[in-house]
């Protein structure tokens, strides 16, 4: 049944399609991670878990 499938399957693009859309969102990742001002939030989460205790708990 898959192999009648794959050997019948006539969108060639779709392969193409799936790694361009996961290139973008990969880059898109890297460009929001790395924008400017995003540096206090990251300094903020990298020391969160070496804070003593939970939030509500204060």
């Amino acid at each position: 049944m898959i192999k009648q499938v794959l050997m019948n399957f006539n969108h060639p693009w779709l392969p193409t399609l799936g790694v361009l859309i996961f290139i973008t969102l990969f880059v898109s990742m890297l460009v929001w991670i790395n924008r400017r001002g995003s540096d206090p939030y990251y300094a903020k989460a990298e020391n969160l878990p070496l804070e003593e205790g939970v939030r509500s708990e204060r």
